[in-house]
């Protein structure tokens, strides 16, 4: 059995109030939206209460979040806003950060607001400190830590989720995924093709038992691209799009790690990563706004992936 998810983004509230109660309505697992200063996506937290109120059963979040410096999100004003949205979804809420990518485009895009992007150790170690903070923040403590600035800092009310929604970490480097395993409640990998995820699920399974951590403890996703078709012709003309939409070429990765073709190859594909140790996916469709491979999905490939295996 593996969770399967949907992300948003874009700018067009109706079209994704739409895509929300659709993604709701045909069984998904769970619905992101995504944040920062890009110019795809409005305001991540403002939207994810719409989400929040536009969905009844899927869990809900961002697709990732920042905390590597106060000015991107300042812990506390994270751990009320994450408070607000759990009630808001009467606690379907998971928190999933990001460390930031390594690219100097990433840092400059950052830079030019005002906003700190520090190297990568120390984005790590911000990471750390906040999602320590945050958990204690959402117990009730009081909290100090001169890395963050606080000095007993409480926030009130509790989340609904006790004793907190589950924190996801976004990793693909070794520092990373070793944070993601100490501290995580999930991991996530993006664009991986499965046998790529199976080695990096091996080197979070590496660091689960120097932090006194089961396997069980950490649910692991991946992040794909799908562009499902009912025929091999559609297929390539849905793939032939998203190549123009992504500005890359036919024989680009990223392709190695999508779910592309009709419903049986996409099938086959999904449970691939399954086999690989994957217990979520969040998939991006290729016709988003537009719903039909949303649904087309959702009615000849999720309830396999979805059942429950037969006991022997």
């Amino acid at each position: 059995m593996i969770a399967i998810g949907v992300q948003t983004w874009g700018t067009d509230v109706a079209a994704l109030r739409r895509y929300w109660a659709a993604a709701d309505a045909l069984g998904y697992a769970r619905v992101t939206y995504g944040d920062g200063l890009w110019g795809w996506t409005h305001d991540g937290w403002t939207l994810l209460a719409a989400l929040a109120l536009e969905t009844r059963r899927c869990r809900i979040g961002p697709a990732v979040t920042y905390a590597f410096d106060a000015a991107a999100h300042h812990p506390s004003w994270l751990a009320k806003r994450a408070v607000a949205i759990d009630h808001l979804s009467q606690g379907r809420l998971d928190l999933r950060f990001a460390v930031g990518a390594e690219a100097p485009d990433v840092a400059a895009s950052w830079e030019r607001h005002g906003i700190a992007y520090p190297p990568a150790r120390e984005r790590l170690a911000r990471l750390e400190a906040t999602i320590d903070a945050i958990r204690r923040l959402w117990a009730g403590a009081s909290v100090t830590s001169r890395a963050l600035g606080l000095r007993d800092a409480r926030i009130e009310p509790p989340p609904v989720q006790r004793p907190g929604p589950p924190v996801w970490v976004a990793a693909m480097g070794p520092r990373a995924i070793a944070l993601a395993a100490r501290c995580a409640d999930g991991w996530e990998a993006s664009f991986l093709a499965p046998a790529a995820f199976a080695a990096a699920a091996s080197r979070l399974d590496a660091g689960l038992a120097p932090a006194g951590r089961a396997r069980g403890a950490v649910r692991r996703s991946v992040e794909v691209d799908a562009a499902l078709a009912e025929s091999a012709e559609e297929a390539a003309a849905a793939v032939e799009r998203f190549c123009e939409r992504r500005n890359i070429a036919r024989d680009h990765p990223l392709l190695d790690g999508a779910l592309v073709g009709n419903a049986d190859a996409v099938l086959a594909r999904a449970r691939a990563y399954g086999e690989a140790g994957a217990t979520d996916l969040m998939v991006g469709f290729a016709d988003f706004p537009a719903t039909a491979m949303l649904e087309q999905f959702a009615t000849r490939v999720l309830p396999a992936l979805t059942a429950q295996p037969r006991v022997r």
